[in-house]
């Protein structure tokens, strides 16, 4: 039985008009709290605008775009390519992951210098032993603490940016991680490592973040979606078939999971699983992702406001701010576009005709 609970309610072609449409709507409440400098809402208080870049370059927005960049490129960066210290840093802890993001979006609207900078200070983070990225800065005593989701996102940006070299050692990371696994895990999946082993006994702090149960309420079901995004990437570009394998093995964990992942309005916790489908749906042809990324489609537009923007989790922020939203509506602007683009590639293949 489908975690969905039901076959997907629309055709092809009206999911892609309804999900173009999901997307135009996000893509307007971005460009609303933008400013004409390219400063998004927030920036002063938090680095909430690190993916809006990269979410309106795939959606068509080239110039607001190439404005935050910009923008960042004047305010935001160190000189290592790294953010400054102050809104645009914070704490340092994660900061791999928003990183990344800032790299794909600068490559993307042609800062190529901007973004080769910010591969160079995310090379300085990766452990050259394991491939992993730290979730703490250097001098912290959780350096060596590795976590799955940001990992594979600087994998992503590595593939994007042409970083062979760090995108090998992402792979062998997501590759030990996966045979380090209990063989007692049950539907439990452990997604940190420290140094070269598993994470298995986190502190209270990061238990949640670095254990998902998949027959639990409210858990972090995202991380398969994005180790399985950077393995298709990965696995299509240096022409391998074992990325592609696992890729599709870790989404099977969803899919063997509670439908409490898909049922629950107040949680956006699942949302990584639709932009994987869509990676392995472009390349992998032996398995008929259609009837997931139409339920996706649903799924995105059930939680969407109507102004267009998304919201964290309510479980987890209940009165989320601005900054939180625009967290939130790029992430899932750029998710829905990859939908998108996987659903006109499998209208595509289903064309026979040969029409224009």
């Amino acid at each position: 039985m489908s975690i969905f609970g039901s076959p997907p309610s629309t055709s092809l072609a009206a999911s892609i008009s309804h999900i173009r449409a999901s997307r135009d709507r996000g893509v307007r409440w971005l460009l609303d709290h933008i400013s004409t400098s390219g400063e998004p809402v927030g920036a002063r208080e938090r680095n909430g605008w690190a993916r809006v870049p990269w979410a309106l370059a795939v959606s068509g927005e080239s110039d607001a775009a190439a404005r935050v960049v910009a923008w960042a490129e004047r305010t935001q960066l160190a000189a290592d390519g790294g953010f400054a210290p102050g809104p645009a840093l914070g704490s340092g802890r994660f900061l791999a992951y928003p990183l990344a993001h800032f790299a794909i979006g600068a490559w993307l609207t042609e800062h190529f210098d901007t973004a080769s900078a910010a591969m160079i200070a995310l090379r300085k983070l990766q452990d050259p032993a394991t491939g992993g990225l730290p979730i703490a800065p250097p001098q912290n005593r959780s350096a060596d603490l590795h976590d799955l989701l940001s990992t594979a996102q600087v994998g992503q940006a590595a593939v994007i940016t042409g970083q062979q070299d760090i995108a090998d050692g992402v792979y062998r990371w997501i590759r030990e991680l996966l045979e380090l696994q209990p063989a007692n895990a049950g539907s439990r999946f452990y997604t940190f490592r420290q140094g070269k082993g598993l994470l298995e006994t986190p502190e209270k702090s990061l238990e949640w973040l670095s254990i998902t149960d998949f027959s639990l309420p409210r858990q972090t079901y995202y991380t398969p979606g994005m180790a399985a995004v950077f393995l298709s990437a990965y696995g299509q570009r240096y022409r391998l078939e074992q990325p592609l394998d696992l890729a599709s093995s870790l989404l099977a964990r969803n899919l063997s999971g509670s439908a409490a992942q898909v049922d629950d309005l107040a949680s956006v916790q699942f949302c990584k699983f639709g932009w994987g489908a869509a990676a392995l749906a472009t390349i992998d042809t032996t398995r008929d992702w259609t009837p997931h990324l139409l339920q996706m489609v649903d799924w995105f537009i059930a939680r969407q406001a109507v102004n267009g923007s998304w919201s964290p989790s309510v479980f987890l922020q209940p009165q989320p701010s601005d900054i939180d939203r625009l967290i939130k509506t790029a992430e899932h602007v750029m998710e829905v576009n990859s939908i998108l683009g996987a659903l006109g590639a499998i209208s595509a293949r289903q064309t026979t005709d040969g029409s224009l």
